[in-house]
């Protein structure tokens, strides 16, 4: 069986939405920084907004070296996009089992950045 090039792989997680991946197997490839932060925001957002995994996004924030504020403006606009193209499923309220409520992604942002310094990422 023929292993798979470094691109191919890539592509592959690209193509699985394996985003977070994507964004490593990038980084090893020496991809454009531009390139980076698109896949690196494309995980940050898959993390946050799909996931809505507190701890996982703090953990991304910092790997890919982004500040809190920083994230919270991507998020932000990210968010806003989704908005305006009509893709509420991901901006829909969630049950957040830290506080025990439905929460909207704007809800959940404002609870990522109020608990920020008590997250675990170990």
């Amino acid at each position: 069986m023929e292993e798979k090039s470094p691109q191919d792989q890539l592509k592959e997680e690209i193509g699985r939405k394996h985003y977070a991946r994507a964004a490593l197997l990038g980084k090893s490839l020496g991809l454009p920084e531009e390139e980076l932060r698109k896949l690196r925001l494309e995980a940050l957002w898959q993390m946050s907004a799909v996931s809505r995994n507190l701890a996982g996004t703090k953990a991304l924030v910092q790997e890919y070296g982004y500040g809190k504020a920083e994230a919270a403006e991507a998020l932000q606009n990210r968010a806003a996009q989704e908005k305006e193209r009509g893709g509420y499923k991901s901006l829909e309220p969630c049950y957040e089992h830290n506080c025990g409520k439905y929460l909207s992604f704007e809800e959940w942002l404002d609870l990522l950045l109020k608990q920020w310094d008590k997250l675990s990422t170990a």
